[in-house]
């Protein structure tokens, strides 16, 4: 693949990758799709239980073919983009265990960090300064827009430095952390490329729900093949400025 960055170049190739192969991506795509609402159920069923094991054990099962699912799909337009599409088979997409833990544990972190935030938060409202200067901030609308424009800000930043985490697992066979840091390396000077990247997948995104949410079958995938053509001409670029580095971020 090219080493240049073009936004309109990546979407010229993303389209092609994916009207070329539209039946196995889409088809990927539903049965993907299918088999995560099946486990999804089972486990919410599970998870009202009062089995603490089984809960678990659905609670981990749901993880294990999410992560499945969504490394699964990296690999097949990883191999499509390489022009491998005549040798396509269902065993050469399934990610190998490696791949599944590393993305499990980014998985398991996100979700620690998110509860971690809600306990110190839920700790500091019983504090009778902190809960009065909560309500402070709701009940003043130009102080609870601009927390929540500086929330936004801050999630986007996080969202564009470690947006290709699951591209190096699956690529570069990379552990969950390695990922983390090999995709902060790789977005440090092109935040404004990848601005205009993610502003187009969720573009995208909307459009396919605003037809009347089945237009999402086709852009989700499409938007993971934006993604995914974007990860590999910035690494190639990245490759080509530092010839001494066998890896990205090392």
């Amino acid at each position: 693949m090219e080493n240049s960055f073009s936004i309109i170049d990546i979407l010229e190739t993303s389209w092609e990758i994916t009207k070329k192969n539209f039946l196995l991506i889409i088809g990927y795509s539903l049965v993907a799709f299918v088999a995560l609402a099946i486990v999804q159920f089972i486990y919410l069923g599970l998870a009202t239980s009062q089995n603490v094991i089984l809960s678990t054990v659905g609670f981990f099962a749901f993880l294990i073919i999410n992560s499945m699912a969504n490394l699964g799909f990296y690999k097949l337009i990883f191999r499509l983009i390489d022009e491998e599409e005549e040798d396509f088979s269902v065993k050469k997409v399934i990610p190998s265990w490696k791949n599944i833990l590393s993305f499990v544990s980014i998985t398991l972190l996100l979700g620690v960090i998110v509860a971690t935030f809600t306990l110190i938060y839920t700790q500091l409202l019983k504090n009778g300064s902190f809960a009065d200067f909560v309500e402070i901030i709701k009940n003043n609308p130009i102080y609870f827009e601009s927390l929540a424009v500086f929330a936004f800000i801050l999630l986007l930043l996080a969202t564009m430095r470690f947006m290709f985490f699951p591209c190096f697992i699956v690529d570069d066979d990379s552990t969950g952390f390695e990922s983390l840091r090999q995709s902060k390396a790789l977005t440090h000077d092109n935040l404004m490329k990848i601005m205009v990247v993610l502003a187009m997948v969720v573009g995208f995104i909307a459009l396919g729900f605003l037809a009347l949410g089945i237009g999402i079958i086709v852009t989700y995938p499409f938007t993971n093949v934006i993604l995914v053509v974007t990860y590999r001409r910035l690494v190639n670029s990245y490759i080509s400025e530092h010839p001494e580095e066998k890896k990205v971020g090392l």
